[in-house]
């Protein structure tokens, strides 16, 4: 709501704003804190059976910078690997 909102507030002045969502971003500080048999159970919750990356968020804010996103404002996009769907 909050990015829609202001995308509203501030699109006259040809500013865009988006949210990305990540969801489970294997990090190295990730790595240290969630035990193995944890991380089995929670790529299991993933549609596409695994864990997000830095890159895979990088990709997306990316995109969303671009120009080739340059129609794209008052979004939330989801890195998420498919959770939200469940």
């Amino acid at each position: 709501m909050l990015t829609r909102h202001l995308a509203a507030q501030i699109g006259p002045f040809n500013i865009r704003v988006n949210c990305i969502t990540p969801e489970t971003i294997l990090t190295e500080g990730n790595r240290e804190r969630i035990p193995e048999a944890q991380r089995t159970t929670l790529v299991e919750a993933h549609t596409l059976q695994r864990f997000g990356t830095v890159e895979d968020v990088a990709q997306a804010l990316r995109c969303l910078a671009s120009d080739r996103a340059a129609r794209v404002t008052g979004i939330v996009l989801d890195v998420a690997g498919g959770t939200v769907m469940l």
